[in-house]
């Protein structure tokens, strides 16, 4: 069972976090640039609420990074938000592969320092 004041500060984690997916919505669907700044003060939110929520801080980079527009006389290509999202879930399985490997590599390092030890 939780406590009540557990419990208000978990529904006021959520209006923060809904406040934020509103800012970014907002700032994509007008096309004006989009900053951590500029999304925590339009939430009413600190900044260190998006750094300490890295979903949330993933969201903004994504916004920052998907073009406002597409200009059909550069002939570049548009990256989407959801090609952004992919490549961000591919970097951070990777991460975890290599943070097991290199975990995996220090145990067998220890034990064959120990055996000449």
């Amino acid at each position: 069972m939780s406590s009540p004041m557990s419990a208000g500060r978990k529904a006021d984690g959520d209006r923060r976090r809904q406040r934020v997916v509103k800012a970014v919505n907002a700032a994509t669907q007008k096309g004006s640039r989009i900053t951590v700044s500029g999304i925590a003060r339009q939430a009413g939110v600190d900044r260190t609420f998006l750094y300490r929520h890295r979903d949330l801080l993933a969201l903004v980079h994504a916004a920052e990074l998907e073009p406002a527009e597409r200009d059909p006389s550069s002939g570049a290509s548009a990256v989407s938000r959801a090609s952004l999202q992919a490549d961000l879930a591919n970097a951070q399985a990777r991460t975890v592969r290599l943070s097991a490997r290199i975990q995996q590599l220090e145990k067998r390092l220890s034990q064959e320092l120990g055996e000449q030890a």
